[in-house]
């Protein structure tokens, strides 16, 4: 049981050492102190081995981890990968930074081998901020999950309160970069897990990737106006000379273009077309609902600018389709 003094779901034993079901399987896992998995070139560089127990029967009661049923362009992504390489991780005390909604805390629920609770913190900078946080209050109701309002550049935590640390897509919409992985860093105790996960807009992406990167940097340029801080998609030798320096160990990096959620949606085949007309009529509405955030805006110049961005984008999504732009996924231990 957790510090917070929740009921662990009866589901934390899952992917346990010693699995309660007589029908397992073992995987042999080759894992790196040292490591970079890309769909193309897979590098290892120190050759480790490690095996655990899943049991067969787990897998397909939870439907955690099931790969037989992927579309041949998320099976060939790196997801499956990562979400492996979560289900040997312990979570413990698990700090998420930037939560949002919550959505990479139900992320890690379905993938870790086990927590004790989960704490999500957001600075909450806009009103659709706040009511995804109240959102998540709710429906996170009952399970050993905590939400709080608050800065990540000062912590509100003594040092070393955490197993596990972890920031999803939001490095981008921080001030101050520094700042907040120097302070999530001291939060965790020695030897913790370092997770963090942040999408490029550069490298070899495909055109419907490519319109999710330009709709994303339209969409900060709106959170600019209004005073929100959002910056544009970092490179990916951005995000990996910020990793460097937090000096993590047994550093471990893969390059995913796929996102982990894909792996338990329900539309995952229909997904793989990226011109499906459900994630257009989104895309669609996700750059009408941006715009008629600022259509009052006093700035009628910019305003204006913005709208006929816009409509070029929604003409590039209809050309090309949208798919999520690739991203790092990153495990370290301090």
């Amino acid at each position: 049981m957790g510090s917070l003094g929740f009921v662990p779901d009866p589901k934390l034993r899952f992917l346990s050492a010693t699995p309660p079901f007589p029908s397992q399987l073992a995987i042999i896992q080759s894992l790196d102190t040292t490591l970079l998995i890309s769909p193309e070139t897979p590098l290892l560089f120190h050759n480790l081995k490690r095996a655990r127990l899943i049991s067969t029967r787990d897998i397909s009661e939870h439907g955690k981890m099931g790969m037989e049923d992927l579309p041949k362009g998320l099976a060939s992504s790196n997801a499956s990968k990562i979400a492996k390489r979560l289900g040997s991780v312990s979570g413990g005390r698990i700090l998420d930074v930037a939560t949002a909604g919550g959505g990479f805390i139900d992320t890690l629920m379905k993938t870790l081998k086990d927590y004790d609770s989960f704490v999500g913190i957001d600075y909450c900078a806009s009103a659709t901020s706040k009511k995804e946080m109240e959102s998540a209050k709710k429906r996170f109701e009952g399970k050993p999950v905590r939400f709080f309002e608050m800065n990540a550049e000062d912590l509100k935590f003594e040092d070393e309160s955490f197993d596990t640390v972890c920031i999803s897509h939001s490095l981008h919409h921080l001030g101050k970069i520094d700042r907040v992985l120097a302070e999530m860093k001291r939060v965790l105790r020695i030897g913790g897990n370092f997770i963090l996960q942040e999408v490029y807009c550069d490298g070899d992406q495909t055109a419907a990737q490519k319109a999710d990167v330009l709709e994303h940097e339209w969409e900060a340029r709106i959170d600019s106006l209004l005073g929100i801080t959002h910056n544009k998609t970092l490179t990916k030798q951005r995000i990996m000379n910020i990793v460097n320096s937090l000096e993590l160990r047994e550093l471990e990096v893969f390059d995913s273009t796929h996102p982990i959620d894909c792996l338990f949606c329900k539309r995952k085949h229909e997904c793989e077309d990226p011109k499906n007309q459900a994630t257009f009529h989104n895309s669609i509405k996700e750059i009408d609902d941006a715009f008629k955030r600022i259509e009052n805006h006093s700035d009628l110049e910019t305003r204006n600018r913005l709208k006929e961005e816009g409509e070029r984008i929604k003409e590039t999504i209809a050309k090309s389709g949208s798919a999520s732009a690739s991203y790092l996924f990153i495990i370290g231990k301090t």
